[in-house]
């Protein structure tokens, strides 16, 4: 499933510049709805007079993703929740787990209670 971001910025001498995370079209390759549906509304941009640029450093949400991923950016600033929204954010899975993640809260609680019984026990 492709997931493409477009963003329409307006520039101060009237112009709009078009940002997007797609790939450019490439003659022969098959594409997805989604990715034809993005390739109208950009050339139809682009007929307008628009300036069209295929990077997605250059769209700031995307951008914004990219540099939470990054460990020379602001990769090790933040926890590993927000790393993993992020790559949620840029279609990617999850690959971080947090520390309660795969934990039975039960069994943890029902061996405390236990533990609890057997100290009282060893003081009769």
């Amino acid at each position: 499933m492709a997931t493409i971001t477009i963003t329409l910025i307006d520039r101060p001498d009237g112009t709009v510049r078009v940002c997007t995370d797609g790939s450019p079209p490439l003659v022969g390759q098959g594409v997805s709805h989604s990715q034809a549906l993005a390739m109208e509304l950009l050339g139809t941009a682009f007929k307008r007079g628009a300036e069209v640029v295929y990077d997605a450093h250059q769209v700031p949400a995307i951008a914004l993703a990219l540099e939470l991923l990054d460990p020379e950016g602001l990769g090790f600033a933040v926890t590993s929740e927000v790393r993993d929204r992020a790559r949620a954010a840029l279609g990617r899975r999850a690959v971080e787990r947090g520390p309660m993640e795969g934990v039975d809260i039960d069994r943890v609680h029902s061996t405390r209670q236990m533990a609890n019984v057997i100290k009282a026990l060893d003081k009769l």
